[in-house]
């Protein structure tokens, strides 16, 4: 998928109403086989994103995943998110986090996750 793509998802995501469970969550492409190459194109939407709203905070999830293992109720999609994802690129667009991640996929592959939701970050 191309980043003119991966934007057009974002935004349909952004202005479409979410599901009771308050949130969108895709993977917007999957890389094989090297990390590196799935990290160039985070970055690469990452710097699209940061022309309209601004840098991102990047936000380590180890600590979320540590309490969510310690028994802590962590809202979803954050309980999904930080359970498949190390770390994120988070904006806040009006009253919509948008997330982007990447997750290993086994072989090597890594795909590049996108969240769009209301609920704030635990």
């Amino acid at each position: 998928m191309t980043l003119a793509r991966h934007l057009t998802v974002l935004d349909l995501l952004r202005a479409r109403a979410f599901p009771e469970e308050g949130y969108h969550l895709t993977e917007l492409a999957v890389a094989e086989p090297t990390e590196e190459q799935a990290e160039a194109e985070r970055e690469a939407l990452a710097l699209l994103l940061e022309t309209r709203w601004g840098p991102p905070q990047l936000v380590s999830l180890h600590s979320l995943l540590a309490r969510a293992g310690a028994g802590e109720d962590i809202p979803r999609p954050w309980a999904l998110i930080c359970a498949s994802v190390p770390d994120i690129q988070l904006w806040r667009v009006d009253t919509r986090w948008i997330v982007l991640g990447l997750t290993p996929r086994g072989e090597g592959g890594h795909a590049l996750l996108a969240c769009v939701t209301e609920v704030d970050p635990p």
